[in-house]
């Protein structure tokens, strides 16, 4: 697992479609793997759904498996091969290449051409690529290169504190989400979320394909800003995103928001995940800066349920190295350091807890505190241990499922330690968890043990055990 308390989700990409290095990340402390649905094809996805099912099933341990959609994004279009500048260089956006006297980078969205004015500046790749607009020459935009770098089809593309229109769902994604409904994606990532819509209509949209995936609310626009109450009413599951934050914002609003956003979602109940960045220059070294292990013990003592590395593992040099350190950080952090910050994200997640089943869950998770006692759950859907990792449980969390699907989802929750047992109903999946956990040495003789499910109308049960030592 990742640490303790927050789960790590790896991003796969050219530098990690191998299975044996899958393998080797889940060992290192990957809880769950992504993919980018922007890029690649439905055969290269599925080599990576096949890697992190095959490193499942040896491990004997739930890794969920996230598809990001491209969502309303813009982005850079077909290009024969990239195109190279330098700072100072004059460069031409149009919707399409050809007949024009300079490098062109091809836009195809009317939006942006809509949008943009002189002095504006265009961010292409999360920024990598600055060009500052000078000119209008016809329908296309005379620009100025900020900097020295490549710029390749596919690449995103935005303007600095502006918002541009795309279709919610084109064609590419329609076909990602029919491809992630048939291989059985546990989470859909939905980037470019601007209002609560966008997510239930692909919620909608996975339900009438049969598919019971999550769906990611990805929190990188300004009018997701806007939104963010009810975007985070309406998701499964929030990301902070912070490489499209970061070209929208100032860079120094980043952080202010990351912490608006990640203490909205645990007075909502919901679990929230941060995402880009975090070690960045392990994209070339094998070890991080002393600044980005400080971004990640902020992250952790945060609250945060999981952490998301991206170019980190996807494409860059060092991917085991880079789940290696992130876990290394996590679990030091977790041991020294957290236990001071807990009571801040504890606080903000249990008084919100008003509902009757978060009620129960909090009743159940502060009765084994109180005892110094092991929680074991049994949850058939995962709403259980869903409630409890909410409030931000102190101790880790054992819980016993019938169901990978299940399993999966609750890999990537605060504290949770998610399995699978054999069981037709609740009093046998209890028993079943606890003999497993037993039997794995997670709970020892002389140990005290709250057993528990619930949200079963009209039944809630709570069991409590003194292990008989010897």
């Amino acid at each position: 697992m990742g640490g303790l308390f927050v789960k790590i989700v790896a991003s796969l990409g050219p530098s990690s479609t191998d299975e044996e290095l899958v393998l080797r990340m889940a060992e290192a402390g990957a809880d769950g793997f992504r993919t980018n649905f922007a890029h690649g094809d439905p055969e290269v996805w599925a080599r990576r759904i096949r890697a992190v099912r095959a490193a499942e099933k040896k491990l004997d341990r739930p890794l969920a498996m996230i598809g990001d959609l491209k969502g309303p994004s813009v982005r850079v279009g077909p290009m024969p091969e990239p195109l190279q500048l330098r700072a100072g260089d004059r460069v031409l956006v149009a919707q399409a290449l050809g007949g024009n006297a300079l490098p062109t980078v091809p836009v195809p969205y009317p939006s942006l051409f809509e949008a943009a004015e002189p002095g504006d500046e265009i961010l292409i790749d999360d920024g990598r690529i600055r060009l500052l607009v000078k000119d209008r020459k016809g329908e296309a935009l005379e620009c100025i290169s900020q900097d020295n770098g490549s710029v390749e089809a596919g690449k995103n593309v935005a303007i600095r504190g502006k918002d541009l229109d795309a279709p919610l769902i084109d064609e590419r994604d329609e076909m990602a989400l029919k491809f992630a409904a048939s291989e059985g994606f546990d989470f859909i990532g939905l980037s470019y979320v601007r209002n609560a819509s966008d997510v239930e209509e692909v919620k909608e949209r996975l339900k009438r394909l049969g598919s019971d995936a999550w769906v990611i609310a990805k929190v990188e626009t300004l009018s997701s800003l806007r939104n963010l109450d009810s975007i985070i009413e309406a998701s499964d599951v929030v990301l902070v995103a912070r490489g499209d934050l970061g070209i929208r914002l100032s860079l120094e609003e980043v952080p202010y928001y990351q912490k608006i956003i990640v203490e909205k979602c645990l007075e909502a109940g919901k679990p929230v995940i941060v995402a880009t960045q975090f070690l960045a220059s392990m994209v070339e070294s094998t070890t991080p800066t002393r600044a980005e292990v400080v971004d990640v013990n902020l992250a952790v003592s945060q609250g945060v349920d999981a952490i998301m590395l991206t170019n980190e593992t996807s494409v860059g040099k060092n991917p085991l190295e880079a789940v290696k350190w992130l876990k290394r950080i996590i679990d030091y952090t977790e041991e020294k350091m957290l236990a001071n910050g807990l009571e801040r994200a504890m606080t903000k997640a249990r008084s919100a807890a008003r509902d009757a089943d978060s009620c129960f869950a909090r009743g159940v998770l502060e009765l084994a505190e109180s005892m110094g006692a092991k929680l074991v759950l049994y949850s058939a859907k995962g709403r259980m241990a869903a409630k409890v990792a909410a409030l931000r449980p102190s101790e880790t969390v054992f819980v016993g499922t019938p169901s990978w699907r299940v399993a999966r989802k609750l890999a990537l929750l605060w504290s949770l330690h998610p399995f699978k047992v054999e069981a037709e109903d609740y009093d046998a999946g209890l028993k079943e968890a606890l003999e497993r956990c037993v039997g794995k040495g997670w709970v020892r003789e002389g140990d005290t043990v709250v057993l528990g499910y619930g949200l079963r109308p009209p039944e809630q049960r709570i069991i409590i055990k003194k292990l008989a030592t010897a």
